[in-house]
């Protein structure tokens, strides 16, 4: 009868073996759930970034459009061809720059629609350059 109940009593508890492996095959889930979380933070990050930029670059073109077409390009405006844009210098993200350039437009005649290419250049969160253009045209 004792060999019986110590045979059984063995059987109830878990091994140290068998708990190795059940913490072992916990940690890999834990790590794998706290490496799809900092994933998920650094891409919220990046869009939050992204999300900045195109605000600014939508305001930026919002006042571009404002102007009448004859007087966006020239040197002497505040949007002029390849320069930066002041009002958005570093505005929301570091080192911002938004710079506007006319493509098809070569200093003498203004083009009928004239095409319109903002670009805001940033240092993002982990020290890369970032780039984002938007596109549009204005008429007469």
């Amino acid at each position: 009868m004792n060999a019986r109940r110590n045979k059984h009593a063995r059987r109830r508890g878990f091994t140290v073996v068998e708990l190795t492996i059940g913490m072992t095959v916990m940690l890999v889930a834990v790590m794998t759930t706290m490496a799809s979380q900092l994933v998920a933070l650094d891409l919220v990050k990046s869009l939050r970034e992204q999300n900045a930029a195109m605000s600014d670059l939508q305001s930026a073109m919002d006042e571009v459009q404002l102007l009448p077409p004859d007087d966006i390009p020239i040197a002497t405006s505040l949007y002029a061809d390849g320069q930066p844009i002041a009002a958005y210098t570093n505005l929301h993200l570091p080192n911002q720059t938004i710079t506007p350039d006319y493509p098809g437009f070569a200093g003498a005649t203004i083009p009928d629609p004239l095409p319109i290419v903002l670009t805001c250049a940033w240092t993002d969160w982990k020290g890369r350059q970032r780039t984002m253009r938007l596109n549009s045209a204005v008429t007469r």
